[in-house]
């Protein structure tokens, strides 16, 4: 079949019109998600001299709730994360800023910080006067300078993040626990989500105190199984409360360069703590006594998703009669 005279060219220009229109979607789209997120050290926080009667001041005088402070350190994955994961949504920042006056305070620092009653201190010594241990933690403080919530460890999305605020706005704090609020949003599925490590001597201490072992999730960003194990398993297992007495479920992603304390409290990588026990698939679980020594072979991949359950629940038993002495541990 023979093309008539001037088609290929017209063909060509379609092409390139089509071409031409797919990039300048692409552009618009990227633009359009640009928009939504803004610097959160310029636009969340709000600029301070860490004079907390002043601010309170401040924010009173504004018709605002009070203040959030929230603790970090340079080195903090986690802080990291919600800096760019949350803080840095155009929605959120205009939310708390309508709201809050959000105070960031260095737990390492020195800026000298004046707090309600009157102390100041350098931040690292104000961090240790407010009974800060890790990092990320939140600290919602009301207009008479009492906290009124406090947050350890790192939320996990910006919907978790508007419910915890709505919990301060609404006054649900006074009467009802984060987690039973929680509950009443099912929607907002992160909400049940597990936490992520970011020292494993305090959450080894953590889960002696409550006389539980540790449940680790160590998992790998992209991962499709590790989404699985989140979604069908840990995240119900939290969401029923049938687990409180029996583990402490945490997670790990594993990824080369992100910083993490050792159950000695020493500074190494999630990486570092993925080699000592042998982890290169992932989801792997594993169980751990307070010394960090495992419990239990550890649960690697999700090979049959209708019997992991079993297999987990079985697993918890028997790493809590090691624990007991019942039985030898496997290292």
């Amino acid at each position: 079949m023979m093309m008539a005279k001037g088609a290929r060219p017209t063909l060509c220009f379609l092409l390139m019109t089509v071409a031409l229109l797919c990039s300048a979607a692409t552009v618009h789209a990227q633009k359009a998600a640009a928009a939504d997120t803004r610097d959160p050290r310029e636009f969340f926080f709000a600029p301070s001299f860490g004079d907390l009667p002043d601010e309170l001041a401040e924010a009173r005088e504004a018709g605002k709730l009070g203040l959030l402070l929230f603790f970090e350190q340079e080195g903090c994955p986690y802080c990291e994360r919600m800096l760019k994961t949350i803080f840095n949504q155009a929605e959120v920042q205009d939310w708390y800023r309508e709201r809050f006056v959000s105070i960031v305070v260095d737990i390492n620092g020195d800026v000298e910080m004046r707090d309600v009653d009157g102390i100041t201190l350098p931040s690292k010594v104000f961090a240790e006067h407010r009974r800060i241990k890790t990092t990320p933690t939140l600290s919602f403080i009301d207009l008479g300078g009492a906290e009124v919530h406090r947050r350890v460890t790192m939320v996990s999305g910006p919907r978790e993040f508007m419910l915890l605020g709505r919990y301060i706005a609404e006054g649900r704090y006074t009467d009802t626990g984060w987690k039973d609020y929680a509950a009443e949003h099912p929607d907002v599925v992160d909400s049940a989500t597990v936490q992520q490590v970011v020292d494993f001597r305090l959450e080894a201490a953590a889960a002696a105190a409550s006389g539980v072992n540790l449940l680790l999730a160590v998992t790998r960003e992209g991962c499709s199984y590790c989404a699985q194990l989140r979604r069908e398993f840990l995240d119900p297992m939290i969401r029923s409360g049938e687990y409180v007495d029996k583990v402490r479920i945490r997670e790990m992603m594993m990824e080369p360069d992100t910083a993490i304390r050792d159950f000695s409290g020493a500074l190494t990588t999630t990486a570092g703590i993925a080699a000592r026990y042998g982890i290169s698939i992932t989801p792997t679980v594993l169980l751990l006594d307070a010394s960090g020594a495992s419990l239990q072979p550890p649960l690697t991949g999700i090979n049959n998703a209708e019997m992991y359950g079993l297999y987990l629940d079985q697993a918890i038993a028997q790493a809590a009669a090691a624990r007991s002495g019942d039985t030898q541990p496997e290292e």
